[in-house]
């Protein structure tokens, strides 16, 4: 069997996997923005995590914003239930907020979407979603190198524990919903690698 042959079989399984835990057992989720959120809200059974992102790419020794990324995934599980969600449309730019149910939480895998394909990592994320409560995992602050397939991620987390806008992109205040802020190990860094789609000929 030729390289080629294994490398597409590869690809295939990755997508697979990919594919399975977004169908049936997984659920779907989209942030929205802070502004959005009203307080105090009515559900006991969920809580609000909120972050700040901004990526940044490295070429050489200037850092400019990496622009054919689309936007971020992360796919989660709930380390209690085993609940698995996957939260899509991230901003590579900016402030989100999603709503979950309660429970401890931790990342198990972060993709970047653009046209090529998707960047997938892992970066030590963990936190708890209280009831009725705003959980903020800080500005992270994110710098890539890419070759053609592989390349490293670094992610330093900055907290504001203002939480007021302004002109740096910091998280803005929700009223009304008590914040705790997750703490995240920082600074780390981590290989990243493109999966990109099998053509079938």
């Amino acid at each position: 069997m030729s390289d080629q042959i294994l490398r597409h079989i590869r690809l295939m399984s990755v997508f697979l996997v990919i594919a399975g835990s977004a169908l049936g057992c997984t659920t779907a989720l989209v942030p929205v923005s802070p502004a959005d959120i009203i307080m105090p809200d009515t559900d006991e059974d969920h809580g609000w995590v909120l972050g700040n992102l901004e990526l940044i790419r490295k070429e050489g020794d200037r850092t400019v914003v990496l622009r054919e990324v689309v936007d971020m995934s992360w796919w989660l599980e709930e380390e209690t239930d085993g609940d698995r969600f996957q939260i899509s449309r991230l901003p590579i730019d900016g402030p989100f907020a999603v709503k979950l149910p309660t429970g401890s939480y931790r990342v198990t895998r972060i993709g970047f979407n653009n046209k090529r394909g998707v960047w997938l990592t892992k970066l030590p994320t963990a936190f708890r979603v209280q009831s009725r409560e705003c959980t903020f995992l800080g500005t992270w602050l994110l710098q890539m190198r890419t070759g053609t397939y592989r390349g490293w991620i670094a992610r330093e987390v900055v907290h504001d524990h203002g939480l007021t806008q302004d002109e740096s992109g910091s998280m803005p205040k929700v009223q009304g919903c008590p914040t705790l802020v997750a703490p995240l190990e920082s600074p780390v860094q981590r290989p990243i690698k493109l999966h990109t789609p099998v053509r079938v000929f």
